[in-house]
């Protein structure tokens, strides 16, 4: 069967796959219905191309595969372009202000923002929160999205007092007297998330279309959609499937064609996707570019509340070993739900105690029969080296963020001492065979994919001039381009995608730089963008 002729040739540094041992290059890719047909020189892609093919010639531009985001919360994204940022506040007084000035603006809705840190809250009174907002509804989230600020009025709300037990897995904090101050740890933030007030529908979808015009200005033209903590909230149609799933697909009209998007569930949700015949990589009815994912669950916390659980306790703040939000006894069971339904699990796991947790029960769950794709294991901060070895041989996805460790090195240096070599330790999974998948945790990091890509060829942030953290366990620009797009790919059983090779999904992006700037991998990274991204072959509105 002949392939068909080009309609459409780009002209560039192109790279057709970025391997693990480097990058495969040609001058030129020819594409037609959405796919790539030829490869190769200007003058060869030129003679298989259509009589009056348009041409775009990208010059010494790179042409590259488009990146994929691996672990990305979409609509929380999106959302966080309406609420209060608090990352960037110089401290406790800062935040406050920034609150105080909100509530004076007026309203009675919700005062929702991002981005609190413990060193900022250190210095801050019980009752500040109060103090600022007056009576109105306050509902703040942390930096690492694992802990939860409320206001007084928010918490009546929700009905909790000196009397309420901390939930299984979860934690209210107190004062002296029994009183919660407020801060909500791990499952407790559940206890009042659910009363919180969000965007949906068409309240949803400006923000939503300026976040994926922001995504193809990087060069973004694939995510997966990490999914919620819960079932709860969920509209439309597929409400049962929770917030993040019904929410994108209830404007699926918004993104289709313009991502191609991996949508997952909790696994509260996974009776509900299995009762519809939904499994694992399965194209969604009547879209071109969506498909369900996998089924969300957390087996600890996280590095900035203390609560990612640990074999040994921290050594900073008050020490302790973290927390567990499920049992050994409620993963197999989960697991087992998920094989028989085809769904597989992508278990957040950052400490080194919740990661050989989360594989002792893939080694115990019932074996994936023939087309099951591999679970995932979220984040995989702090693993042993035995644990490390054992991902491979257990088939189990390493679903990593770089941008954090360049983001948290200060606090592994501080808390996990004595463990640091064990620390997103990507060089030792490589080695070890794992097969490893790159995305951001946005918005919890920025979502901007050449911070990642920086930060796993050298472990820091392009502005920390300190000089590389710990880069034995580094990977080279070709490593961190593939875990950005063959590595999802194939995460997601997807031959035709993360790659330009004839036959290939045509979704690409044409870089603002050249292919040595990628090469060099330095500082520049930064301030790389796309000048035209394709998903199969059609241009994506940027901003």
């Amino acid at each position: 069967m002949t392939a068909p002729h080009a309609d459409l040739v780009i002209h560039g540094s192109v790279v057709v796959a970025a391997e693990l041992g480097g990058l495969l290059t040609a001058e030129a890719v020819g594409i037609a219905g959405g796919r790539v047909v030829s490869v190769g020189t200007r003058d060869q892609v030129a003679d298989v191309a259509a009589p009056g093919a348009r041409v775009i010639d990208a010059g010494e531009a790179a042409v590259i595969p488009g990146l994929h985001d691996f672990h990305v919360h979409l609509v929380t994204l999106a959302r966080g372009r309406a609420a209060i940022g608090l990352e960037d506040a110089a401290d406790g007084v800062e935040v406050l202000s920034r609150l105080r000035a909100a509530a004076a603006r007026g309203g009675d809705g919700w005062i929702t923002g991002r981005g609190w840190s413990e060193a900022q809250l250190a210095g801050v009174p019980p009752g500040a929160l109060d103090a600022a907002v007056g009576e109105r509804l306050a509902f703040l989230s942390s930096h690492d999205g694992h802990s939860a600020w409320a206001s007084a009025a928010a918490l009546r709300l929700a009905g909790l007092g000196a009397t309420t037990p901390d939930p299984d897995g979860g934690r209210l904090e107190r004062d002296d007297d029994g009183e919660p101050t407020g801060v909500l740890r791990e499952t407790a933030f559940d206890l009042v998330a659910p009363f919180v007030a969000h965007p949906q529908g068409d309240a949803l979808r400006a923000p939503l279309d300026a976040t994926l015009r922001e995504l193809a200005t990087l060069g973004i033209t694939g995510a997966s959609e990490a999914g919620d903590y819960t079932d709860a909230n969920g509209v439309g149609a597929d409400a049962a499937m929770g917030d993040a799933y019904s929410s994108l697909t209830d404007l699926g009209d918004l993104v289709d064609g313009r991502l191609r998007l991996t949508l997952g569930i909790p696994v509260d949700a996974i009776s509900a996707a299995a009762s519809r015949g939904l499994r694992t990589a399965m194209p969604l009815d009547h879209r071109r570019t969506m498909r369900f994912g996998w089924a969300k669950e957390y087996a600890d916390g996280a590095l900035g509340s203390g609560t990612a659980a640990l074999f040994e306790p921290r050594s900073c703040g008050d020490g302790g070993n973290g927390i567990l939000r499920v049992t050994p006894d409620g993963l197999d069971a989960i697991f087992a739900v998920g094989r028989a339904a085809g769904i597989g699990l992508a278990v957040h796991a950052i400490g080194d105690r919740a990661a050989a947790m989360v594989l002792d029960a893939v080694e115990r769950a019932p074996t994936r029969v023939a087309g099951q794709l591999r679970d995932r294991m979220e984040h995989a901060q702090l693993l042993r080296e035995t644990d490390a070895g054992r991902m491979p041989r257990l088939g189990v996805v390493a679903s990593i963020q770089p941008i954090h460790a360049a983001a948290d090195r200060d606090l592994v240096e501080s808390c996990w001492d004595g463990r640091q070599d064990g620390a997103y330790a990507w060089r030792s999974l490589r080695t070890a065979g794992a097969h490893l998948a790159a995305g951001s945790d946005a918005p919890f990091e920025s979502v901007n994919p050449w911070l990642g890509i920086f930060a796993a060829v050298h472990r820091r942030l392009p502005a920390d001039h300190r000089g590389d953290w710990r880069p034995g366990q580094a990977l080279s620009i070709a490593e961190a381009l593939s875990a950005y797009t063959l590595g999802p790919a194939q995460a997601v059983g997807a031959d035709d995608e993360g790659h330009l090779r004839p036959g290939a999904r045509a979704d690409l992006a044409v870089l603002s730089v050249g292919l040595d700037t990628l090469l060099a991998a330095d500082e520049r990274l930064a301030e790389v963008s796309s000048v035209l991204t394709l998903v199969d072959g059609r241009e994506v509105p940027a901003s």
